[in-house]
């Protein structure tokens, strides 16, 4: 049976990921924190190992997985909001990422996959589809950090010749997501007829529901493709006013959409529109529309 690590289980993606594993007759370790209270997500598979972990130990991982066919490398903190610009925090996420793939490379593995981001490329201005060929130039402390981790175990998986896949998310939702995130909070206040205050909306934007993301995952994982960066992403883009009328027409919502009242942050307006030809190059196509993707979500929080 082969053997992966998914580093960071309790994960949107993890958790969503550890089912068609085990579908496909992997044998999954789901690397956790110590005391984790995500932990609960796990415990559902009577066939999986969780091994508990802390970030201050990865350079002890590759010892406490033992070999591996494949790691899939989630956990990343500060992710969100103010802490994107936390140069402490972003540089450590960095330094024990580092250690844990050097860990995980000297005990055998030979397939790694890590949780790429938009934030990688930086702000996009450009009308056509934002492609992995196209140059970086992160604008914040996490997308710097993400890009040079890519850039680093590259080289070092260059060196050990290890296949090295980075799927570069852009905005991935589903009904089990951070409670923060934007669908998730905003149709919350919808189905409560509550009061929304928005940017002006007009960035253009590209949503991904989460199984799809994870049919693309599972065809990385198992397909013999060549290393580099894959986009995810539905593949088409449109302004996020859009997405917003969409969710307040299949809520039936009489909350008042107040555009123009939150400010955009001072690093600018962000364009997600990606283009996705290389993922769609190895067999993969989205399913999930957008409405399909938020009657799930709706159904679930009702």
């Amino acid at each position: 049976m082969k053997k992966i690590a998914i580093i960071g289980a309790t994960s949107f993606i993890g958790r969503n990921l550890i089912e068609p594993l085990v579908k496909d007759d992997w044998d999954v370790v789901a690397v956790v924190r110590t005391n984790s209270v995500k932990r609960g997500y796990l415990e559902r598979f009577s066939n999986i190992k969780i091994l508990e972990c802390d970030m201050s130990e990865y350079d002890k991982l590759g010892n406490l997985l033992g070999p591996v066919d494949c790691s899939i490398y989630l956990t990343w903190d500060g992710t969100r909001g103010q802490e994107r610009s936390n140069y402490e925090l972003q540089l450590k996420n960095y330094t024990q990422g580092m250690l844990a793939i050097q860990s995980i490379i000297e005990n055998g593995c030979k397939k790694i996959l890590t949780a790429g981001s938009q934030a990688e490329y930086g702000p996009w201005f450009q009308s056509r589809n934002l492609c992995e060929f196209d140059k970086e130039n992160p604008n914040t402390e996490y997308g710097k950090f993400k890009l040079k981790f890519y850039k680093d175990i590259k080289s070092l998986c260059d060196n050990h010749k290890v296949k090295l896949i980075e799927p570069r998310f852009f905005s991935l939702y589903g009904p089990d997501d951070y409670e923060g995130t934007m669908i998730i909070s905003i149709l919350k206040k919808m189905l409560h007829n509550e009061p929304c205050d928005l940017t002006e909306c007009k960035q253009i934007w590209d949503f991904l529901y989460i199984t799809d993301a994870i049919n693309g995952l599972m065809l990385l994982i198992n397909k013999n493709i060549e290393s580099g960066v894959y986009n995810f992403g539905f593949g088409e883009g449109y302004p996020l006013k859009y997405y917003i009328e969409k969710m307040y027409s299949i809520t039936k919502s009489k909350s008042i959409l107040n555009y123009g009242t939150i400010p955009y942050p001072i690093t600018g307006m962000v364009n997600v529109n990606p283009c996705i030809d290389k993922l769609k190059s190895v067999g993969w196509t989205p399913k999930i529309s957008f409405t399909e993707g938020i009657n799930r979500i709706v159904n679930v929080l009702k």
